[in-house]
């Protein structure tokens, strides 16, 4: 479970962490675009939030065997892919976001609810 734990952190990661370079620089309305439409800045107020949500795994690595750190943070992330997989599923224009966040969110829970076998 240990590994999984791991593994799950580094894919968060690299999927948000993408994700928030990607809507930040690389969109058609992010930081260096010239012509930005009224309302359009949300895309890269999402990546900025895909970034602090992508350095989970620096801030909890020192904790990753207290049960309370890893609690608080699994639950953030947990909350944070289920909230996206609703949203997504609502509007039902992004399916591999949906999908993604679906995934990621079950992972998270799972680790959230088993934190106790295996923190110490």
């Amino acid at each position: 479970m240990r590994r999984f734990f791991i593994s799950v952190l580094v894919l968060n990661l690299l999927i948000e962490g993408l994700a928030a370079v990607s809507l930040i620089f690389s969109s058609p309305v992010g930081v260096f675009a010239e012509n930005r439409p009224a309302g359009s800045e949300w895309s890269m107020i999402y990546g900025f939030a895909a970034f602090a949500i992508a350095t989970a795994i620096f801030w909890l690595w020192p904790y990753r065997d207290d049960a309370a750190a890893v609690g608080s943070v699994m639950g953030m992330l947990a909350t944070f892919h289920t909230a996206l997989f609703i949203v997504l599923a609502v509007a039902g224009t992004q399916m591999a976001g949906m999908i993604m966040h679906a995934v990621m969110a079950v992972f998270c829970w799972l680790i959230l609810f088993q934190r106790d076998r295996w923190c110490q």
